[in-house]
């Protein structure tokens, strides 16, 4: 499925702003799926890789595949109901600090999915090639040491050969104290972890491994972060008896850390030295080493273990790079890798080799990392000048860090931070007073610290009447904006900690959830506020702020040009400046209601005026105050027991999601928050609105990638449900608004204008998003295919180069809908379907125009007779139909569009239509063909595979390759596929590799 920005990768739920909690894309699920998707990269032996360097980027360029491994094979994974142990445990690994269920299977089926093939490790061995007798013996040390290993090997516990292939193959740990008299054995292992991080439309994320298909047939499903054991050289019995040169650092008994950086990222993701050079920026200051000693371990029961831990956090450094893609990245797709020689069909056969495993990689929310538990309080100290004391290292005289950023990079994001006012300090030392007194008295549910902090707090709404009276004011400064936001006692909640030094994994520190420091998430805040202000001004200073921020003084910067250098990538500022849709954000800002039409009339004339809707706008000024708060740990609430259960915590959990806190507290004690309590009782539902999930994916809208019942059904019901019709058209583009500032402000250096939206957001999609937020929020008061096809006609209406006049007839929606999905190659994809053949424009026009709704069909003339007459289903998602028409390259439209057809077909087959499965919405992933050429697909079946649709349950089929082998397989086992007749397909149109009179022009 293609995303909004135009990529050939999939969009999700992080590509839209209604997305899970709250709208900036929630947390991955983490339920096991029964087919892992993917694609991943097999590799050769390289020699060992220098670590990432810390410099500039490489220069840019689209010819990234040498950077990866290609794939060379397709293989998928089909979890098997009713073969697994029943006996399931979960315990927590030293090397993943989060909880894992562990599974056997006793039988995992080859059926069909991409991967990329990594390095892995390159000592996997097969177990029956380890010296039995060798075994043998270290398996009787080992119990003569007084360790029982009649366990290991089941319920997620590892074997005795695999911890000989670790410690004399693998050489990933040394044992000590074995065989000796008397001696404690004690397993040492020195390792990597690496923390990826990413920015996914706005929000942080970082990539773990949620589940581990293991080479014994064990499946462990965990969070746990990309790492490595580093390997040891050969150790005297007088090195591995000094415990300081094991403990130490930098040690000179394994290979270095940074070299075990980078093998780590190119054996588990397949990402080679020259792949990490140009995508990843090493975060220097949050890198920790730790050592854990006297462990138990999980892995091998009885075993005492240390652990020594380099904790490295690497960051994306443009996730929009088309580099990225092989990693899910712009739209945090998931994929999967498999390291060393791991095939499915050995497992039935002779098993597979140790240190082979598939892994299925995920990117999470970076505050949902971990669902935190509030054990104990403590109380932060602050700075008693309000933080004016806070030096940089370059005013300290500090060493600059090692790869830290130009010095002039550092001062100007300096200067572009707002100072704390001194209101702020002095009431910050209330607060401590306050949290120290509540902290030594009994607990107040749902939160001590807030009632502490909040208690007896209002909000001076003189101050923020004089706000909205003042926006549109060419006079009221942004000085005196930020000045006046004082007024909501719920600011002074983001200043309550100190910047917290680098925490252990897995505790509890006193920072932000988000992953930010204390004193950034402020200044995003502010920033949120500070894009609201832009907003309602643009008719007077509004674009110059909004793109370029303000100088010394306050007032905003207008540039000269683009060599502007009074500001960070004034050429980028520019453009947005020239390309944005200013109309869309002042048509959204009055569907919202923070503007509206007035007519002033006098003796001779009658005028309209916009004007500030004050109440509606205190309510935008209020939600922006206190939306973040709950990023602070030390204020999340507990549910107390007659709320439970609440958004699936139980009574007396943390509620660790800063949205569904935030909703919690909002639901159930809204005098805690008092910009929110004075509101009036239509601006609190607006408010409460703005944290719920909507379950609406804004890619397959904007790309036309879903029927309207797969878009907007399950959207149209929670606004029914759960707000019983309460929430109105002008509420759905108030929460955009909110997603709009709050994401414009990401970034923590609010005088700095909008960066995230100007200097870092694919600018397409930020247009793309606000076209089509007229169309969404009518959902309010329209049928699902009513705001679908008025979407459509506007998206050929307006595109650019025009596609021609409106279509019309049978194949009207058909074409629209392809157009969107096209995207830049839409006019050859439009004028390729006339040239299809009857049977495959009749596929497309009837399959592309069902709705997937009860008692809905487009208008007549715009589809087929039995689209609009007789109502039949399931309908279809092509899941990466966007993709695969977007990475045309050199390919003919005319063949491209065939092979969706004859998906279309073969889909059909599966799943014959019925009145009965009208308003069902049937999902065909073709994420393994998505990218490939009509070359790569016909050399397939060169060799006597084929492409198959295998359905995997009721709702879902992926398009996979398949050997005759496995067909036969299929066959016995009474699998439902069909077989994608690429051969008569593509032969009805004689496709050739260009076909250049189709490639341009203008459709008939």
């Amino acid at each position: 499925m293609g995303n909004a920005c135009g990529t050939n990768a999939a969009s999700c739920a992080v590509c839209s702003p209604l997305s899970c909690s709250g709208g900036y894309g929630g947390d991955t699920a983490t339920e096991p799926l029964e087919v892992v998707s993917g694609a991943i990269m097999r590799s050769m032996d390289e020699p060992d890789m220098p670590p990432v360097e810390k410099k500039p980027s490489l220069p840019h360029d689209d010819g990234t595949d040498s950077l990866v491994r290609a794939s060379s094979c397709v293989v998928y994974v089909e979890r098997v109901v009713g073969h697994t142990n029943s006996h399931a445990s979960t315990y927590s690994g030293r090397s993943s600090s989060h909880s894992q269920t562990v599974s056997t299977l006793t039988r995992t089926k080859a059926s069909g999915m991409s991967m990329l093939l990594t390095m892995g490790t390159r000592k996997s061995t097969p177990p029956e090639k380890l010296n039995e007798g060798e075994v043998a013996a270290f398996k009787d040390s080992l119990n003569k040491s007084g360790i029982d290993t009649s366990g290991w090997g089941y319920n997620g516990t590892k074997s005795v050969e695999h911890l000989y292939w670790e410690a004399y193959r693998q050489r990933g740990c040394v044992i000590t104290g074995l065989g000796q008299p008397g001696g404690s054995v004690k397993r040492v292992t020195r390792l990597v972890k690496i923390r990826l991080v990413a920015e996914i439309f706005g929000v942080e994320h970082v990539l773990v491994s949620r589940m581990q298909f293991m080479h014994d047939g064990q499946t462990v499903e965990r969070k746990q972060v990309p790492l490595k054991k580093l390997k040891w050289s050969e150790c005297t019995e007088e090195q591995l008896a000094n415990d300081e040169v094991i403990r130490t650092e930098h040690s000179s008994l394994t290979e270095p850390w940074r070299i075990g950086c980078a093998k780590a990222i190119d054996e588990r993701l397949g990402l080679t030295k020259q792949w990490q050079q140009q995508h990843l920026m090493e975060e220097t200051d949050l890198y920790r080493y730790v050592v854990e000693d006297n462990c138990c371990s999980d892995g091998y029961p009885g075993l005492n273990t240390m652990y020594c831990i380099h904790e490295v956090t690497y960051r994306i450094r443009d996730p929009a790079h088309n580099g990225v893609h092989v990693i899910g990245l712009p739209e945090g797709q998931e994929f999967a890798t498999t390291e060393g020689d791991f095939n499915f069909g050995q497992q039935d056969e002779d098993g597979l080799s140790i240190g082979t495993q598939l892994n299925i990689w995920t990117w999470i929310r970076d505050s949902g990392f971990e669902i935190i538990k509030m054990t104990s309080m403590s109380v932060p100290k602050f700075p008693s000048d309000g933080g004016k004391s806070e030096k940089s290292a370059k005013e300290s005289g500090e060493a600059k860090p090692p790869g830290a950023a130009p010095v002039l990079v550092q001062t100007a994001t300096r200067i572009r931070r707002v100072p704390l006012p001194a209101i702020s300090a002095r009431e910050l030392k209330e607060m401590q007073a306050r949290l120290i007194t509540a902290v030594k008295s009994k607990s107040r549910p749902p939160s001590t610290a807030l009632w502490a902090c909040m208690d007896q707090l209002t909000t001076n709404w003189d101050t923020a009447r004089r706000i909205a009276r003042s926006i549109s004011n060419p006079k009221y400064t942004l000085k005196q904006f930020n000045e006046d936001l004082t007024c909501f006692p719920e600011l002074n909640l983001y200043l309550l900690e100190e910047k917290p030094t680098k925490p252990s994994a897995g505790s509890r520190d006193s920072g932000m959830s988000s992953g930010r420091t204390i004193g950034d998430e402020y200044q995003r805040t502010v920033g949120a506020f500070f894009a609201l202000y832009w907003m309602m001004r643009l008719d007077l200073d509004g674009k110059d702020g909004f793109c370029n921020g303000v100088d010394e003084h306050w007032a905003p910067v207008h540039l000269e040009g683009d060599h502007d250098f009074r500001v960070v990538l004034p050429e980028k500022r520019m453009a947005f400046y020239e390309n944005a849709q200013w109309s869309f954000f002042k048509r959204l800002l009055m569907k919202s209601g923070l503007l509206e039409e007035k007519r002033k009339t006098s003796m001779f004339k009658s005028e309209t005026h916009i004007v500030v809707n004050e109440k509606r706008f205190m309510s935008m000024l209020a939600l922006t105050a206190v939306h973040d708060i709950m990023k602070m740990n030390l204020i999340l609430p507990c549910v107390a027991e007659e709320h439970a259960p609440y958004h699936g915590y139980a009574a007396g959990d943390t509620v660790g999601d800063h949205d569904h806190a935030l909703s919690y507290i909002m639901d159930h004690y809204p005098d805690m928050l008092p910009s929110y309590r004075d509101l009036h009782h239509e601006e609190k539902l607006s408010v409460q609105f703005t944290q719920c999930n909507l379950c609406f994916n804004h890619g397959w809208l904007v790309q036309a990638e879903a029927p309207p019942g797969a878009i907007f059904t399950a959207f149209r019901n929670a606004l029914v449900r759960d707000h019983k019709g309460q929430i109105q058209q002008r509420d759905v583009a108030f929460y955009f608004v909110h997603w709009l500032t709050d994401l414009a402000g990401a970034e923590p250096t609010p005088l700095a204008g909008c960066e995230k939206f100007v200097t870092k957001f694919p600018l397409p999609v930020l247009n793309s998003f606000l076209r089509s937020f007229e169309f969404v929020e009518k959902i309010t008061s329209h049928s699902e295919t009513e705001v679908m096809e008025e979407y459509l006609k506007v998206r050929w209406a307006e595109a650019c180069p025009s596609p021609g006049p409106q279509p019309t007839g049978d194949s009207a929606i058909a074409k629209m809908r392809l157009l969107c999905m096209a995207q830049i190659n839409a006019v050859a994809i439009v004028k390729a379907f006339d040239q299809l053949v009857e049977e495959d424009r009749e596929v497309l026009s009837l399959e592309m125009g069902r709705t997937g709704c009860a008692c809905q069909g487009y208008s007549a003339g715009l589809v087929p007779q039995a689209a609009s007459t007789r109502l039949e289903g399931p309908a279809f998602l092509v899941y990466y139909g966007p993709a695969f028409l977007q990475s045309l390259g050199t390919d003919s439209p005319v063949g491209r569009l065939a092979i969706l057809a004859e998906i279309y077909r073969c889909a059909r087959t599966l799943w014959p239509a019925s009145i009965a499965a009208v308003d069902v919405n049937v999902t065909i992933r073709i994420d393994v063909i998505k990218n490939m050429s009509l070359v790569e697909l016909q050399e397939a079946t060169h060799v006597g595979d084929s492409w198959v649709i295998l359905k995997h349950n009721e709702r879902e089929a992926f398009v996979e390759r398949s050997s005759k082998k496995k067909l036969n397989k299929m066959i016995a086992s009474s699998q439902c596929f069909q077989v994608l007749d690429l051969t008569a397909c593509l032969g009805d149109y004689a496709v050739h590799p260009k076909d250049e009179d189709l490639t341009t022009g203008t459709v008939a």
